[in-house]
């Protein structure tokens, strides 16, 4: 093949990461500021998988505060960690949990109780507030509560790690497909690829090898006979043309379908839902 790395010297740590999308690129930028030399194969373009395919919310965690408060509090702390790197890469417009029915307001103290267990800012707005400020919410709302949500590009700010990796001399391929893994000893040593590009096939060696394939990383791990388990959760969301708020406005209370509106650039996309 034409496009290879070499195998990596004892001195030299160097880590093959198998997938281009946020996880791979996150993983990369951060090994690539600990001095560890990053190769990193993607068979399609970069993003094209699951990151390039969600509605683009940073979470506050506000939604998982009640049923999920292990996630809640690990939404919330990578909330303010990637506002802290990732200057620039988020619309920084919060979101409104909005309360319209009697059986939202049954959920509201529980929800405040939970937001205020899991350190998630919030600030209790009277229905007067809360249409100065998203004017097009149902006028006989009960009550709203603002939580520190944003919207990001969702191909805009793994492409940023990408870029900090690449600039502290990390190899990216893209449209290189892992065909195997090389095993040796039991231990995973590199991957067998092919360049989809020019159809030139080799091997790429390395001292760790990591699977961030996402969804088909049981795929993956099965070429090196370990069995990961994985149950795809699909789910669809519908975008409209035209933003139908500034904020992200979420229903009050628990989590379920079609109770979200996430306003991305010039679009509103309206979720989710999600079956197995």
């Amino acid at each position: 093949m034409t496009r290879s790395a070499a195998r990596a010297s004892r001195d030299a740590p160097h880590v093959l990461i198998v997938g281009g999308g946020g996880t791979g690129g996150a993983l990369a930028h951060d090994l690539t500021l600990r001095g560890i030399r990053i190769t990193l194969v993607e068979r399609g373009e970069f993003t094209s998988g699951t990151t390039g395919r969600h509605h683009g919310l940073l979470h506050s965690g506000a939604r998982y505060a009640v049923n999920d408060r292990e996630s809640a509090i690990e939404c919330i702390e990578e909330n303010a960690i990637l506002r802290s790197i990732c200057p620039g890469s988020f619309e920084e417009n919060d979101g409104l949990f909005v309360a319209i029915t009697d059986e939202d307001m049954a959920y509201y103290d529980d929800f405040v109780e939970g937001c205020k267990a899991c350190g998630i800012p919030i600030e209790e707005l009277t229905p007067e507030e809360a249409l100065r400020m998203e004017p097009l919410l149902n006028p006989e709302l009960k009550a709203a509560v603002r939580v520190p949500d944003a919207t990001m590009d969702a191909m805009r700010m793994p492409l940023r790690f990408f870029a900090t990796a690449k600039h502290r001399g990390a190899t990216l391929y893209n449209f290189m497909e892992v065909l195997d893994l090389v095993v040796d000893g039991g231990a995973v040593t590199g991957a067998t690829v092919r360049d989809l590009v020019t159809g030139s096939e080799g091997d790429l060696h390395a001292d760790l090898v990591v699977n961030a394939t996402g969804p088909w990383s049981e795929k993956i791990a099965r070429m090196a006979k370990v069995d990961v388990p994985i149950s795809p959760s699909p789910g669809v969301m519908l975008a409209l043309r035209g933003r139908l708020c500034n904020m992200v406005i979420n229903r009050m209370h628990r989590s379920g379908d079609g109770d979200i509106v996430v306003p991305q650039r010039g679009l509103s996309v309206v979720g989710t839902s999600s079956w197995t």
